[in-house]
């Protein structure tokens, strides 16, 4: 009696199981289509899948879901889905993440996988989640669809194009739409846009996505910066060249070298990196430049993100804690709630040793688990990860 689950795929020539059991994927987004990939990857014998999405499983969701039931309704997609998969393959670890690829996903989570798949609907999310790959040093491969149709994309950090790369100056409106000028969230962001898809689609973009994730794992070559377009009504495959936006504002180079550094978000604080980072320096041998002498509390800690300390009304002199990152904050948090005046924001982005918030944790701070964070000194950036937040490898 045969005993070994992936008996059958054994038999393609080219076919790693091992590499896949070793292996690490990003699924950004658990809606139809992450439920396809997710499924698939597993079914393939992947060993370790870090699940990131924001949403509850409704009803709505039920059609186009393959890992969902009515009992899951109101529970967390990577929550339903976890337990989904672990039935469906107890050899599979699912890690998840119930958050916003903005703010909840560190970097370190990026470098430690091998490839991430953005399954998402949000040009702002795909881009974040592009963005992430590159400075991680790993491909992306991005996935989207329509009613009956759909697309597979290839992203790889360095020379080639990016995801932002492929957007237009109206897609680039869009993904900003997120925000108001201000830096606080739009109001109406939280109202979903509900795209017309039905779960065939997402049966064969899925399908598409992890068969080129598995190829890419086994080592078996793929196409980098090309695009793969189904379309469902005519029944047609074809492949379209990707290319380099010259004018493209976004990063192309990964991060390096990066520190890893056995501490949590929420156990370290932005004056205990900064000591660390100072006596890295220090013990490397680097020198002070003679004529700036620079001192420990002169550097710079990068939060990589604007941070809502607190709001202050100069009409009724009421006074509010926020702490969180600007872009959480809805834009109609800007009046005061007590008189209705436009209240004064205290915001950060960069902290130094001698600054009040320089005591606080990391996570108070808005730094999610695993975040990479640049300090700035006398020689340039060091950069560190947070690497006790990762999930210890089996």
């Amino acid at each position: 009696m045969q005993t070994d689950r992936y008996a059958r795929q054994r038999l393609i020539d080219w076919w790693r199981q091992d590499r896949l059991r070793e292996a690490c994927v990003l699924v950004a987004g658990a809606g139809a289509l992450g439920n396809e990939v997710l499924k698939n990857l597993a079914l393939l014998g992947v060993g370790r899948l870090l699940l990131i999405d924001l949403d509850r499983v409704e009803y709505s969701n039920l059609s186009r879901t393959v890992l969902f039931t009515e009992a899951d309704v109101g529970r967390p997609k990577v929550e339903a889905a976890a337990q989904a998969l672990a039935r469906l393959n107890p050899d599979v670890l699912v890690e998840t993440i119930a958050g916003d690829v903005f703010y909840d996903l560190g970097l370190g989570h990026y470098r430690h996988s091998q490839l991430a798949i953005g399954c998402l609907d949000s040009l702002a999310a795909r881009s974040q989640v592009g963005l992430g790959c590159t400075l991680a040093g790993i491909p992306y491969l991005d996935g989207g669809m329509w009613s009956l149709g759909g697309e597979v994309r290839w992203f790889a950090a360095g020379d080639g194009p990016c995801f932002d790369c492929t957007l237009t100056a109206d897609d680039w409106q869009r993904a900003n739409e997120r925000r108001s000028c201000s830096g606080f969230r739009q109001s109406d962001w939280d109202e979903p846009e509900h795209l017309p898809t039905v779960a065939t689609t997402a049966a064969v973009i899925g399908g598409l996505l992890a068969q080129e994730a598995a190829k890419w794992l086994c080592g078996y070559p793929v196409t980098l910066g090309r695009a793969i377009v189904y379309n469902g009504q005519a029944l047609t495959l074809h492949r379209s060249e990707l290319t380099r936006n010259p004018t493209c504002p976004s990063s192309h180079t990964a991060y390096q070298p990066v520190i890893e550094l056995p501490r949590t978000a929420a156990d370290l604080t932005p004056r205990q990196l900064l000591a660390i980072a100072r006596a890295d320096w220090e013990r490397r041998g680097d020198s002070l430049p003679a004529e700036e002498g620079v001192a420990a509390d002169n550097w710079l800690l990068e939060l990589d993100r604007d941070f809502l300390l607190a709001m202050d009304c100069p009409a009724c002199g009421r006074h509010q804690e926020i702490n969180r990152p600007l872009g959480q904050v809805p834009e109609d948090e800007q009046h005061c709630p007590q008189c209705g005046a436009a209240r004064r924001a205290t915001v950060v982005r960069s902290l130094d040793a001698g600054s009040p918030y320089a005591d606080r944790p990391l996570a108070g701070l808005g730094v999610p688990p695993a975040e990479v964070l640049a300090i700035h000194t006398p020689a340039g950036l060091q950069l560190y990860e947070l690497s006790a937040d990762l999930p210890a490898k089996a």
